[in-house]
């Protein structure tokens, strides 16, 4: 058993985070049928046609033009074995394979062109190992995990190929610029960051104590993104301290936040959970007793079944609320029929999100084919969406969704519904 504490040693830090959390679900996806989807622009129905000039772009590859005039799109899904956001890239296939036995179950994109999810593990490979799975593959597309180090790793690989690449998740706003092919799916963290901060003066938390870390890029840019948000909405900060992962206890963290002066309202903390659930009990058996603001990656059920009573009332952005629509109700009952329970936190529907995304794309594009989908992103798309907000792409952009915010908290056994703003 672990905990953490003041401490200079990213290293020590890194390889901790590393083993916290066990292998990822690896997801078998079902192939079924479905058509229609969600989108600003209505387009006619794709012809068969359509797919028979298909050229992919730039990878020359002939085997997803092959793949896509037989009536079968690819999509490989990046899912880790192992890492601090196992659980988070677990719940986003799920929700991505019920997006794609709905949409398989009427027909699939436009009718016809039924999409496969791929489950594979690219963590690790260089760009042209990860470049070549996927031409074995056939891929049409390439959906990149919730770790930050090999989700950016992966997108400037996948780069270089030309490949269409949906991130769900969005810890770096910039990438979009860097990466013309990378279209992430959630709100960006700079901007879930101002939405805590607002959230924060609105509920009477004026004052925080940031704790921050290094050896984890995730941590490392949701804790700049926050003191940035904190700084321009005037929100205090009376202190910082990093952590870090040793055998020893949280004596000397404590008693940082304690000597802060004034005593902070709050404590902001960007480690996913179980570390963060573990990080607070040490804290409060030093008697430290704030309000918790934490990230988007606290939305999930690991969040409530390690150390929970420690993070009550404790607050952070989502990626959405669930809807109250036909359709949404429809992806709750879908994802508990294949999965057992009800989907919790947003991951869920951030991965039915993902799927969603791709089949408006293709129907604004008249095309699956990945540079046709790639053109028509760049003009624009808007989507109302199903199992979160609606969110719009704008032309010409940073490739960033606009979108409401929404900000959560911990009561009880549940993740409940604070705020939306925007």
């Amino acid at each position: 058993m672990w905990s953490l504490r003041p401490q200079g040693r990213s290293q020590v830090l890194r390889l901790a985070l590393t083993a916290a959390l066990v292998a990822g679900a690896v997801v078998l996806v079902v192939v079924l049928v479905r058509g229609g989807g969600h989108g600003s622009r209505a387009a006619p129905p794709l012809s068969v046609q359509t797919f028979h000039s298909v050229v992919p772009p730039r990878t020359g590859d002939a085997a997803v033009s092959h793949t896509l005039r037989h009536g079968q799109m690819i999509v490989v899904i990046d899912q880790p074995s192992s890492g601090m956001f196992a659980e988070q890239n677990a719940s986003i296939a799920q929700g991505a394979a019920v997006a794609v036995d709905e949409l398989n179950a009427t027909g699939g994109l436009a009718r016809h062109v039924r999409v496969k999810l791929v489950p594979e593990n690219l963590d690790g490979l260089s760009a042209a190992a990860v470049q070549g799975r996927l031409r074995s593959e056939a891929a049409a597309a390439l959906v990149l995990p919730c770790d930050t180090d090999s989700q950016l790793s992966l997108a400037a690989g996948a780069a270089r190929y030309g490949t269409l690449m949906l991130a769900p998740c969005n810890p770096d706003p910039t990438a979009g610029r860097r990466y013309s092919t990378y279209w992430p799916i959630g709100t960006a963290a700079s901007e879930e960051s101002a939405g805590l901060v607002s959230a924060m003066r609105t509920t009477g938390y004026g004052s925080v104590f940031i704790l921050g870390a290094s050896g984890s890029r995730y941590v490392e840019l949701l804790t700049g993104d926050f003191r940035a948000a904190a700084e321009r909405g005037h929100l205090r900060i009376v202190g910082s301290a990093p952590v870090a992962t040793t055998a020893g206890g949280f004596a000397s963290l404590a008693g940082a936040i304690k000597a802060a002066y004034p005593s902070p309202a709050s404590i902001f903390v960007a480690l996913p959970p179980p570390l963060v659930n573990q990080l607070v009990a040490g804290l409060r058996a030093q008697g430290v007793t704030q309000a918790v603001m934490g990230t988007s990656a606290m939305d999930t059920q690991l969040t409530l079944t390690s150390n929970r009573s420690v993070l009550e009332n404790s607050v952070f952005p989502s990626n959405g609320f669930p809807r109250e629509s036909g359709p949404a109700h429809r992806f709750a009952a879908d994802y508990k029929k294949r999965f057992g329970g009800e989907p919790v936190g947003s991951f869920p529907g951030l991965g039915f999100e993902t799927v969603q995304f791709l089949e408006a794309a293709v129907r604004d594009a008249h095309s699956a084919e990945p540079s046709a989908i790639q053109r028509t992103l760049s003009r624009g798309l808007a989507l109302g969406g199903v199992a979160l907000a609606e969110r719009t792409y704008r032309p010409g952009g940073d490739h960033n969704p606009v979108g409401p915010v929404s900000i959560e908290k911990v009561s009880g056994s549940t993740l409940e519904p604070l705020l939306a703003l925007g």
